[in-house]
Formats: structure tokens, C-alpha cells, sequence
């Protein structure tokens, strides 16, 4: 078995890398080292990028097609082996992306003015998505369990709002950003029963499904679908194998009357139905060859939590707290039990730490008493970031 180098020092110079080249606008200050946005310090497989540079060698990018079996049989292939799901042909679409997908669904299923609901703390692009549209934002905060270090969904509230006249969408995550939660098919079930007695079209963003430890444990949204339900799951290769600056997705649904409303939109009205031959690519040998890799890579993720968790236990634990996530490359901090501003701790771990990390107002966190810190990086950045974290305590108590 191949073994892969997680912790191999990389540069994103002169890649115009939004993480590295765009933080300073974001933040306010030059010089931070970077763990905010959702991508990674580690190259993407080799098997994927000699795909690419074949695909490359033909000299010729010209409009592509992407319905052909070296689309759907890779597809088709991963989604049984990983998780035990077999797919249809009829059920599996390209899409431009996968947040262009969730609004389609949006514009498609609402109308200007309705709610659509979100769990909340939540992926940021989703309220920002929702306002660019015209909708409201409809917030249901998930419960924090102390004892079961989980979050969970409060269904009652759940259920009161998808019955309301105005609601017409809900987004989920699934697994969730930025907690990490993992959703169990009991809990998908009962989503989706609340949805469809309310008349509640369900999109299912699953683009972090691959960064379930252990895979076993993912449950997809797909699991669950029956002929013409409102239901609609949306993924990628973005966050997997890291390409998210080679725009494509696909989704799949059994409701054929929101696939054949996407295809139109994406035809008629935005003409971005044209797939990009080098996603193809990817595509292919990604889900055909890169099993080993997603393993070892979570490994790896694993790997750099257990340190983070070791590490505020040993030396930050009068300030923080940290449940290692089930799911994702995203560790999401509290300093809550600090007592410190929150405002005061944001702008300290920019201007003491040096150090770029999301903090959790960006995901309807109300009280921002949370930050996002991505792991996904060797093992020697992981320790410096610590590091400027423990510094930017270690000031702000004295």
C-alpha cells in the first residue's frame, strides 16, 4: 500500500490562493498565517493530477459533455464502495457548483420574500445566498449537549417553523459546518418526514461526505430518497481533493421536475450547462483511484485534532473548549469559559496571535464566542497556529 506525505511543506505563491493572497483584506492586517477558509495546505493527489495533465496534452478544451458513463461509472462506482449506496443513471446530474445548485433549488422552489431555514451555527455562504435572493433567514439553533458533547436538533422548533405559511426551504449540511456533526439516519428520517408534511422542499448540501470518520458512519440524504420526493442532495470533489478552483458538482434527486427546471435555468437563462472538461477528469480518477488517499488523509485530520485537543487540555484549558469533530477538517473553539470579550479575543488573535482563524459570527454564532480553525495542514503549521492561539490567551490574561 501507498503511503501518502500529509505533513510535505507546500506554497501557494503566485497562485493568487484566496486564503493566503485574500486574507489581509478580510482581516485588516498583513502577515497572518491563514486557517480560515475551508481548503487545504495539502496537494492534491498525483493520480488526479496526471489526469488532468493527460486531459491537458490534447490541446483542445473546446464545449464538453458530461452525460457518459465516464461520469456516471465513477460516480456510481465510489458512492457503492464508500457507502453502500447504489445509484441510477437518471438520478445523477452535473451542475456548475455546488452552492450555484443550492440557489437554483432556491429561485426554483421560493419566492422572493419566503423563509427558508437554516441550523444554526451555519456554513456562512448559506445567509449570504439567502439575502442575495431576496429570502429571509430563519434561524433554528442547534442544542450544544454537555454531557454527549453533540449537538442536536431541537424538532419541535423544527417542526413549528416548517409549518409556517411563509417557509418554503430548508437547507441542511450534512455532514455539518462548522460543528462537524454527523447525522444519524434517524434524525435524517425525522428531517425529512417534518419536511414533506409541511410542504418543505429539503437540499442536502453533502459536499464534506468524504471527511466521515469512520465512513461507515456517514449517512447520506440519498439513502432515503423514493420516487418524486422534494428532496435534492448536492456534492463535489472540492473539499476532497481540494479543487475547489475547478468549478463543477453534481446532484442527485428522483424529483424530476426540479431537474428539469435546473437544466433549463442552466441552458436558457445562465448558459452554464457546459461541463469543464478538466472536472471530468478529476472526476474520474479521483473516485476510481483515490480511495487509499481519502482514508490516509483522515487519518492524518484525525490526527491533527487529537493534537489540538491534547494541546488545550495541557495548556489552554482555562479558555477553551474542544469536542473533536466526528466529520469535516474543521475544528470549531469555544472561549466561552474565559469570560473574555469577544470582540476583544477576535481582534487579539489577528493582532497578538498573528494568526487568521473564522470567527463565529460569520455562522450566526450570536454570542461569537467560537472561532473556525482549519486542520487540514501538516502537523508542523498545526503546532504554530497553536501556538499564536496559546500566545493570544496568555496576553489577554494578564
Amino acid at each position: 500500500m501507498t503511503q501518502f506525505d500529509f505533513n510535505k511543506a507546500t506554497s501557494r505563491e503566485g497562485t493568487y490562493s484566496v486564503q493566503y493572497d485574500g486574507t489581509e483584506a478580510l482581516f485588516g492586517a498583513t502577515g497572518l498565517e491563514p486557517f480560515w477558509i475551508a481548503d487545504m495546505d495539502i496537494e492534491t493527489p498525483e493520480v488526479i493530477r496526471d489526469a488532468i495533465k493527460r486531459r491537458l496534452d490534447n490541446g483542445i478544451f473546446g464545449y464538453t459533455m458530461w452525460q457518459n458513463e465516464r461520469f456516471y461509472e465513477p460516480i456510481k462506482q465510489w458512492w457503492k464502495t464508500r457507502f453502500n449506496i447504489s445509484l441510477n443513471e437518471d438520478d445523477i446530474h452535473y451542475a456548475a457548483s455546488v452552492l450555484y445548485t443550492v440557489g437554483e433549488v432556491m429561485r426554483q422552489t421560493t419566492n422572493e420574500g419566503d423563509g427558508v431555514i437554516l441550523m444554526t451555527p451555519s456554513y456562512n455562504s448559506f445567509p449570504n445566498l439567502i439575502k442575495g435572493n431576496d429570502r429571509k433567514i430563519v434561524e433554528t439553533p442547534l442544542i450544544y449537549d454537555e454531557s454527549k458533547k453533540e449537538y442536536f436538533l431541537n424538532t419541535e422548533e423544527f417542526t413549528n417553523l416548517c409549518a409556517r405559511e411563509d417557509v418554503t426551504l430548508y437547507i441542511h449540511c450534512n455532514p455539518h459546518n462548522p460543528t462537524g456533526k454527523v447525522w444519524s439516519k434517524e434524525e435524517l428520517s425525522e428531517i425529512k418526514k417534518i419536511c414533506q408534511e409541511n410542504n418543505v422542499y429539503l437540499i442536502s448540501d453533502e459536499i464534506h461526505m468524504d471527511f466521515v470518520r469512520p465512513k461507515e458512519d456517514f449517512v447520506s440524504m440519498v439513502s432515503l430518497l423514493e420516487e418524486n420526493d422534494s428532496v435534492l442532495v448536492t456534492t463535489g470533489l472540492g473539499k476532497s481533493f481540494n479543487l475547489a478552483s475547478i468549478p463543477h458538482s453534481y446532484f442527485i434527486t428522483k424529483d424530476r421536475n426540479i431537474t428539469a427546471d435546473i437544466t433549463t435555468a442552466m441552458g436558457s437563462r445562465y448558459n452554464v450547462n457546459t461541463a469543464s472538461s478538466l472536472a471530468l477528469a478529476a472526476i474520474e480518477a479521483a473516485y476510481t483511484e483515490c480511495g487509499e488517499w481519502i482514508d490516509q488523509l483522515n487519518d492524518h485530520v484525525a490526527g491533527n485534532f487529537q493534537l489540538i485537543s491534547d494541546y488545550i487540555d495541557e495548556h489552554l484549558s482555562e479558555y477553551l473548549s474542544f469536542d473533536i469533530p466526528k466529520a469535516t477538517y474543521l475544528g470549531w473553539i469555544s472561549f466561552e469559559k474565559s469570560g473574555l470579550d469577544a470582540s476583544e479575543v477576535h481582534r487579539a488573535l489577528v493582532e497578538v496571535g498573528g494568526i487568521a482563524v473564522s470567527p463565529g459570527k460569520l455562522y450566526l454564532d450570536d454570542e461569537n464566542k467560537h472561532f473556525r480553525f482549519n486542520v487540514a495542514s501538516s502537523r508542523t503549521r498545526i503546532k504554530d497556529g497553536l501556538d499564536r492561539i496559546r500566545k493570544t490567551f496568555e496576553h489577554l490574561s494578564k
